[in-house]
């Protein structure tokens, strides 16, 4: 009897795990670390390319889901519009307004990895819901 009862919670664990996936690969986790590691560094970096987006109308919020949305879907303004649920014309000025209030240009290579790093920043430091606490 407990022969069977194991061979069948066996089987049962057996076939969960094959339909199983990982909650998140550690690879996926590691550029946080990395940016974690100096949060005084981090905090300046989001206070100072993303601070500008604060003063947006409608607030901060809309253009850092916007930027995240956009980095996510490889920089595709019509796959971020429809991850969004908005026109391509609205992703379009919406970045527009991220290049104006931070000085720095999603569309572009360079500044694209500035305002990238600084989105992952603020995710990991809860950003814009908590405010950024200054650090010494």
């Amino acid at each position: 009897m407990l022969a069977q009862c194991s061979r069948i919670y066996f089987r049962a664990a057996l076939a969960a795990c094959s339909v199983a996936t990982p909650v998140v690969d550690a690879s996926d986790v590691l550029v946080y670390q990395v940016l974690g590691r100096d949060r005084a560094a981090i905090t300046d970096l989001v206070a100072t390319v993303l601070g500008g987006l604060e003063r947006a109308r409608g607030g901060s919020q809309p253009l850092l889901d916007t930027l995240t949305a956009y980095f996510a879907s490889g920089c595709l303004n019509t796959t971020t519009a429809r991850r969004l649920g908005l026109s391509v014309r609205a992703v379009a000025y919406r970045l527009n307004r991220v290049r104006r209030r931070t000085g720095h240009d999603p569309t572009d290579a360079d500044q694209r990895y500035i305002l990238q790093t600084a989105a992952l920043g603020a995710r990991l430091l809860g950003w814009p819901s908590r405010p950024l606490q200054p650090t010494d």
